[in-house]
């Protein structure tokens, strides 16, 4: 026959939970993982600290030293101004290079009354760069002949033009006619002096 069979539960009153656990906090691995992080900790203090600590450090010493020239230097020129204002008093070297190829000012109007003023009377003088333009009034054209003639002999001069000349009736008679006449006079650079 048949026999019904009862349900039957496990027997077993004991349990073994025994097995071997692999963590990281046993000595086996925690000594050798700790002395890697020390490694790693001392090449990262090493490199990454000390060295920019010590980079930063000559760095600022270099830049004292550096302010300290500078300041040696600011002191040393502290008179600059003054000796360069009676320096170039007597050289052109101030001038850039547009102003160092004209011809100074007073040695133009030296040339004017060397050799103009001298002669005859301006009414008008105009200095542009290097070209001067004047214009004489009420003399004979043989004067303004003569002002060319002096005025081109000097070294000053690069060419001389007589842009303009009018003729007026003198009282006197016809042997000396008075003329106005407006020249140009193209002056040499400024370097040869």
């Amino acid at each position: 026959m048949l026999s019904v069979r009862k349900n039957e539960y496990p027997s077993k009153q004991t349990v073994n939970l025994v097995f071997r656990e692999r963590s990281i906090n046993s000595p086996s691995r925690a000594i050798p993982a700790f002395l890697l992080f020390l490694v790693f900790l001392a090449l990262f203090v090493r490199f990454g600290v000390q060295g920019q600590l010590q980079k930063m450090t000559s760095a600022q010493a270099s830049l004292e030293k550096v302010q300290a020239d500078l300041s040696g230097l600011v002191e040393y020129n502290r008179d600059y101004e003054t000796v360069r204002e009676q320096y170039s008093q007597y050289f052109n070297d101030y001038l850039n290079e547009d102003e160092a190829v004209l011809r100074d000012r007073l040695d133009v109007l030296t040339l004017l009354e060397e050799c103009v003023m001298n002669q005859a009377d301006l009414s008008s003088i105009s200095v542009q760069g290097n070209i001067c333009r004047i214009s004489i009034t009420d003399v004979p054209l043989n004067t303004i002949s003569g002002i060319v003639a002096d005025l081109e002999r000097n070294p000053q001069v690069q060419y001389i033009s007589v842009a303009t000349a009018a003729t007026e009736n003198n009282e006197e008679g016809q042997d000396r006619q008075n003329v106005t006449a407006n020249v140009t006079i193209t002056l040499t650079g400024g370097q040869d002096r």
